[in-house]
C-alpha cells in the first residue's frame, strides 16, 4: 500500500448538499458500484426481546453475537448463539450511552461508553477482568463527549478512539497502561472532526474513520500517517473481515440517518469499490464467515449473509 495519500470520492445517494459540495461528483461514481451479492436476514431472538437502539454488534470465532443496545431499562449487553437464542446479558446500571463492542482474539469482550468514557474488558459470559478510565473529558455535561471505539494490535496492544469532543487515538498495553496517544482537531492530515470508529488491518495500519471530515485515515500502529480515502458526508464506521477484505458505512449530511447510509466494500489496497448494500451503520463489524454486521441504532438486529 503507498505511504502517499490518495483520495477516493463516492456518494452517499442524497440531494446535493451546501455542506457537502462533493455530493454532485460522489453520486455519479456510485451509481455504477455494484450491489453487494448478501442475504438480508433480521436476527430475532429466543426467547423474545426488543433491542433499543442498537449501537454496536460484533461476532466471535464461534458465531456467536454480540450487541450493545441503549435500553431505558435492562442489560445494554447481550449474547446471542448463531441461531438468536440468548446466552448472557449484562451491564445494568454500568453505562451512560453505550457505543462499541469488540471481541479481541482470546475471545474477551470489550465495551465502550461515550458519555463516561470508561472501556471495560469483560470474559464472553460478562465478568468484568479490566477496567480503563479515558479520562480527559472535557465537558461532563454533554450527552456525547466521550470515547467511540476499540481495537487490538499484536502484542497485547490496544487503541482507543476518543472522539466526540477530543480528537485523539491513544494507545494502551494489555493491562490497561496508558503508552501514547495522537492526533488533534482540524481538517489537515493526521487531524481529526469526530472519531467515531477504528480498525486494525491486515498490514497492522490503524484505520481511523473521521466522521465529520468524510473520510477513512490510516496510520501506523506509533501514529504515522499514511494515507486517507475522501468520501465527502459522514464516514461512521469501519471494519475488516478476517479475510482482510474492508467495510466502511457512510451517511449524507444534513438527511435523516434512515436516507442515504450505505456499506461499501473496498479494495484496501487500490481503492476500489466493490460492491455496496443499503444499511445504517453506526458501527461495522465482519464475522469468521464474512457476515457484516451493521449496527442500525434501531431495534433490527440486521445480518448481511455473503449468497452462496
Amino acid at each position: 500500500m503507498s505511504r502517499s495519500p490518495f483520495v477516493i470520492l463516492f456518494l452517499l445517494g442524497a440531494q446535493l448538499l451546501a455542506q457537502d459540495p462533493d455530493s454532485d461528483r460522489l453520486r455519479s461514481l456510485t451509481s455504477g458500484v455494484p450491489e453487494l451479492a448478501v442475504e438480508r436476514v433480521e436476527l430475532k431472538t429466543t426467547p423474545p426481546m426488543t433491542f433499543e437502539g442498537i449501537s454496536a454488534v460484533t461476532a466471535d470465532k464461534q458465531g456467536n453475537v454480540y450487541v450493545i443496545h441503549r435500553p431505558a431499562k435492562g442489560n445494554p449487553v447481550v449474547v446471542l448463539d448463531p441461531q438468536g437464542r440468548i446466552l448472557h446479558s449484562w451491564g445494568d446500571g454500568m453505562f451512560r450511552i453505550p457505543h462499541s463492542i469488540r471481541v479481541d482474539t482470546q475471545g474477551n469482550v470489550w465495551t465502550v461508553d461515550a458519555h463516561t468514557s470508561m472501556v471495560y474488558k469483560f470474559t464472553p459470559s460478562g465478568r468484568k477482568i479490566l477496567e480503563i478510565n479515558v479520562g480527559g473529558i472535557p465537558d461532563s455535561t454533554q450527552a456525547f463527549c466521550g470515547a467511540t471505539d476499540i481495537a487490538f494490535g499484536p502484542k497485547g496492544r490496544v487503541f482507543v478512539s476518543d472522539g466526540y469532543c477530543n480528537a485523539r487515538v491513544i494507545e494502551y498495553d494489555a493491562n490497561g497502561r496508558k503508552i501514547r496517544q495522537w492526533g488533534r482537531h482540524g481538517t489537515g492530515l493526521g487531524e481529526f472532526n469526530l472519531v467515531h470508529a477504528i480498525a486494525v488491518g491486515p498490514r497492522s495500519y490503524l484505520y481511523v474513520a473521521d466522521r465529520e471530515n468524510g473520510r477513512l485515515q490510516w496510520f501506523t500502529l506509533d501514529g504515522k500517517f499514511v494515507g486517507q480515502w475522501k468520501s465527502g458526508g459522514q464516514l461512521y464506521s469501519v471494519a475488516f473481515s478476517p479475510a482482510g477484505e474492508l467495510y466502511v458505512g457512510t451517511h449524507p449530511k444534513g438527511v435523516p440517518l434512515d436516507t442515504g447510509f450505505e456499506v461499501f466494500k473496498l479494495n484496501p489496497v487500490t481503492g476500489k469499490m466493490l460492491g455496496r448494500v443499503h444499511a445504517r451503520a453506526h458501527e461495522l463489524a465482519v464475522g469468521q464467515d464474512g457476515t457484516v454486521f451493521p449496527a442500525t441504532r434501531s431495534g433490527e438486529l440486521l445480518l448481511l449473509r455473503p449468497r452462496k
